[in-house]
């Protein structure tokens, strides 16, 4: 089996953005990512959501593992490369601040709070669905690996010096994305790399939370539009994902350089 190769290059596209556009995938990008692992390549998605936010992705395109909840939790087949979960003390420390919170555990995306507008702005504004209502006893019961707070005055309302041991992404203007510290897109590198030591990690981004992912990965690409920082940390900038950017990528850059 291929799996037991030391050679694999394993691929890792970013979800919305770089892979997605309003829910759909390009079907240039399908038939590049089947033809990557027909010819025995890994493919990961490397996200800021749940698994159980990605049924309509992997409804379209077979992949063969996710690096997830903003790299909090990797998983390549059955075998959990990498997991940082969030300290329960620090979520009800948040919520008994009565933020809009959200949170992620590997497959579910809840909140506590009913929906309210500046939830819905931040939902809007990532082209994602509101969470549904849950219940806190979620916080002690599993494993959180990441969490979401929207706000309609985000830099005014949330002092995030008050939480050293989070990182607050800012994904938007309504909201961040929270791991753990010093968790990012990269964190399960060194496990992949140790599973495959001949093989290049290959990384498709277009948002900050991709920017550790780009900058570290063997080779990188950026879509056009994206911000400065990630071009910048990025081996080449491609199309846009609906103007076929993964398809682009892969036929002029990737292939040419891997041979």
């Amino acid at each position: 089996m291929f799996l037991n190769r030391k050679n694999i290059d394993v691929y890792l596209f970013d979800v919305d953005g770089t892979l997605v556009v309003d829910g759909v995938i390009p079907e240039s990008a399908i038939e590049t990512i089947k033809e990557l692992r027909e010819e025995g390549n890994l493919v990961m998605l490397a996200t800021g959501r749940c698994q159980g936010q990605l049924k309509e992705i992997t409804d379209q395109v077979k992949v063969d593992g996710f690096i997830q909840n903003n790299g909090a939790y990797a998983i390549l087949g059955k075998e959990i490369l990498y997991e940082a979960p969030i300290n329960p003390e620090t979520i009800w420390k948040l919520h008994n601040e009565n933020f809009n919170l959200g949170v992620l555990t590997k497959d579910r995306y809840v909140r506590f709070l009913n929906t309210n507008k500046a939830f819905k702005k931040f939902a809007d504004s990532l082209k994602i669905e509101d969470p549904k209502k849950g219940d806190t006893s979620v916080i002690d019961r599993d494993k959180i690996y990441s969490l979401t707070i929207a706000s309609l005055d985000l830099e005014n309302e949330i002092n995030t010096k008050k939480y050293p041991d989070l990182r607050f992404i800012k994904v938007s203007n309504y909201g961040y994305d929270i791991v753990a510290k010093g968790t990012n897109k990269s964190s399960a590198f060194a496990a992949i790399k140790a599973k495959y030591p001949q093989g290049h990690i290959i990384a498709f981004g277009d948002n900050l939370n991709d920017l550790e992912m780009l900058d570290e990965a063997d080779l990188s690409v950026c879509m056009a539009g994206a911000p400065e920082e990630c071009k910048k940390a990025s081996s080449f900038v491609t199309k846009t994902a609906e103007n076929n950017g993964i398809e682009f990528a892969v036929d002029n850059y990737i292939k040419r350089v891997l041979g």
